[in-house]
């Protein structure tokens, strides 16, 4: 469950994020009537990412192969792709919700899977459910961390 959720569907995204920047680099793609501000973009990413992030859709992903062959091709094109197109077009304060809405998220997932009282993945025992908590909780931690130190080592003067 932890090889799945932490590893194969961050990995799947990132490969769809370079794809994105070598594409955006070798040919000029033209974003201004669907992606101004690369809101659309991240929109699309977001809810591919929540719709995989759902215990029934990894179940899925599993135990049906049109499902996984779904996965392995949503998650870079319709996640990582969007991202690595959008990502810097989004201002700032965009940015920084999506930040803390990961933060937030990851620490509501590791509460969920840590404290239920059944098994939210049909095709995981519960002591994987629990060690899958304790990580999301673990990279939240680190998150809030990496966060804290960012933001002292950004030089904020002006030339």
């Amino acid at each position: 469950m932890v090889g799945q959720m932490i590893v194969q569907l961050p990995l799947l995204i990132l490969s769809g994020f370079l794809i994105g920047k070598a594409v955006k680099t070798k040919i000029p793609v033209d974003q201004k009537g669907f992606n101004n501000g690369g809101i659309s973009g991240m929109l699309l990413a977001i809810f591919t990412i929540l719709f995989w992030l759902l215990p029934r859709s990894i179940d899925a992903s599993i135990n049906d192969e049109m499902f996984s062959i779904a996965k392995f091709t949503t998650l870079p094109l319709l996640a990582g792709f969007p991202i690595a197109l959008s990502w810097e077009r989004l201002h700032i304060n965009g940015r920084n919700f999506i930040w803390a809405n990961l933060i937030s998220m990851l620490v509501v997932m590791g509460w969920l899977y840590l404290n239920s009282p059944v098994r939210l993945c049909n095709n995981y025992l519960l002591d994987q459910q629990v060690s899958l908590g304790k990580t999301f909780l673990f990279l939240t931690g680190v998150l809030i961390i990496s966060g804290i130190f960012r933001s002292f080592m950004v030089d904020h003067r002006t030339n």
